[in-house]
């Protein structure tokens, strides 16, 4: 008797996270954060502490995090969801390709979606930078 093993397709699309560069809603990426390095699925590094962050929102203060996914910046729609998120918990990549997102918690994730490929990013390597 002949068996044959299915091989599930590999996925068309992907999701490639890296770190902007430069300004990010006003304020340069290197004021949000410092040292920050993606090793697969885990983010090390710094959130520094944020006293006013007008264009994220009104009144916005705390730790936050800016990522970029290459695939949007191509066209593709990449979707992205915080878990325990106190504000803007989900949405979807500009072209521009960039994420900003308020933390309160290393223990929280950002998963992102481009077609049936999913990315968790593990945000657990994060140190976020207390009020001064």
């Amino acid at each position: 008797m002949l068996i044959l093993q299915q091989h599930p397709s590999e996925p068309s699309k992907k999701v490639t996270v890296t770190l902007p560069e430069g300004e990010v809603l006003g304020i340069n990426v290197t004021e949000l954060q410092d040292n920050i390095q993606i090793q697969e699925n885990k983010l090390i590094g710094t959130s520094k502490y944020v006293e006013s962050f007008p264009k994220f929102s009104r009144n916005a203060k705390g730790n936050f995090l800016a990522i970029k996914c290459d695939e949007a910046t191509k066209g593709d729609t990449v979707s992205w969801e915080l878990s325990e998120a106190k504000t803007k918990g989900k949405g979807t990549f500009d072209e521009d390709g960039i994420l900003v997102v308020q933390l309160h918690s290393n223990t929280q994730k950002i998963t992102l979606k481009n077609g049936e490929t999913n990315k968790v990013l593990d945000l657990t390597g994060l140190t976020l930078s207390p009020s001064e």
